[in-house]
């Protein structure tokens, strides 16, 4: 009896479980780019499994091998994430990978970067404390590039505007600031005909100007969602040097954790946060809606992909509530590591329904898009 021939994507699928265990008649197997890629990830890990039943089992720790840092962080990008939480899992447990991490001198052989970071974070409760302060190090390196490319374009952007009236432009009867008007032409009073010659006069700078804004940032701190993190510490650190602007960022996967009191120091924040878990927005929302006392002067911003953990009801709730109030509402929705938007799009569309602006932007996207909003009004 003859067998059937198998397509295509099975016999795919069976060389990347197999790899180099596989027979003549796989090796042809239709690969492409990112499956060879897949190929050398899973061979660079399970390879070596010959090597692993061989091996003394007093042996510990394994060798340093920097490579190994960035097969971490290639796995992320190749695999589902339920696919590359095994490898990781198998590359620390199963064969002890770990053990690069037990030397300092590893992590001076890589270069600092966003996917290091990322790495770094994951693994931050195996490393053994001379590790970790290396670690600390590389996260602060990476924290400081971020800063030193947004800081300038954030303080540009809400840099105090001029009155327009200080210099000649129009000024309002509404920002006359008539006590010091008239004690400073009390001089000119004519006291024959009991006029007041008004000979300049002095503007007061609007109430509304002068107060603060409040700002709330709200991160997904799941799985999925490591970099946008990242990027969320480093700016709400930024917003929080701004005068005009009081910031406070919340974290949230299953609860919700109140991180305002560590943003001047982002680099020990994202050390102490807890990525992964599940995603309730709904939750991390109404805790910003306790906090906030002046609605329109209020702006709340979720980063997310959206993909609420339970049903949308109590979210949308809260969404609605605050924009009733007056506090404006922004969803930035989480981008992939080509920058596309990724996220849950239904549950983007009955959050504008209920008030919210919804968008994918960049960090400095929503510079800009803060700016408007806070110096238009």
């Amino acid at each position: 009896m003859t067998r059937p021939a198998l397509d295509a994507d099975t016999l795919r699928r069976w060389r990347l479980v197999l790899g180099a265990a596989a027979g003549d008649g796989l090796r042809g197997a239709p690969l492409d780019a990112d499956d060879r890629q897949r190929d050398q990830a899973l061979g660079y890990l399970y390879d070596r499994e010959q090597d692993a039943q061989q091996r003394d089992r007093s042996g510990g720790i394994g060798r340093a091998d920097p490579a190994a840092v960035q097969w971490l962080g290639k796995v992320r990008t190749l695999f589902p994430q339920t696919a590359a939480e095994v490898l990781q899992r198998d590359a620390l447990e199963r064969y002890q990978l770990h053990g690069l991490l037990t030397d300092p001198a590893v992590l001076d052989t890589v270069t600092p970067s966003m996917d290091l970071v990322r790495i770094l974070l994951g693994l931050r409760h195996m490393l053994p404390p001379a590790v970790l302060a290396k670690a600390q190090e590389i996260v602060a390196k990476v924290v400081a590039d971020l800063e030193a490319r947004l800081a300038p374009r954030a303080l540009s952007a809400f840099a105090p505007r001029r009155q327009r009236h200080a210099r000649g432009g129009k000024a309002r009867l509404a920002d006359l600031d008539w006590p010091h008007t008239m004690r400073h032409n009390l001089r000119h009073y004519q006291a024959d005909t009991g006029e007041l010659i008004v000979e300049r006069l002095f503007f007061k700078r609007r109430h509304e100007q002068r107060l603060p804004w409040h700002l709330w940032i709200l991160v997904d701190q799941s799985g999925s969602m490591s970099e946008s993190v990242i990027h969320s510490a480093v700016m709400a650190s930024i917003f929080a040097r701004l005068r005009a602007v009081r910031t406070r960022m919340l974290l949230f996967a299953d609860d919700v954790t109140d991180a305002s009191g560590q943003l001047h120091a982002p680099e020990k924040l994202l050390m102490s946060v807890q990525i992964g878990g599940g995603t309730n927005i709904g939750a991390a929302l109404a805790c910003a809606r306790g906090q906030i006392d002046t609605p329109r002067r209020s702006v709340v911003v979720v980063i997310s992909d959206l993909y609420e953990g339970g049903t949308r009801a109590p979210l949308l709730r809260e969404v609605a509530a605050l924009t009733r109030s007056g506090v404006t509402t922004l969803v930035l929705a989480a981008l992939d590591r080509q920058a596309e938007p990724d996220y849950d799009r239904e549950t983007a569309r009955q959050m504008q329904a209920c008030g919210a602006e919804v968008a994918a932007m960049t960090p400095d996207a929503l510079i800009d898009w803060l700016a408007t909003r806070m110096q238009g009004r």
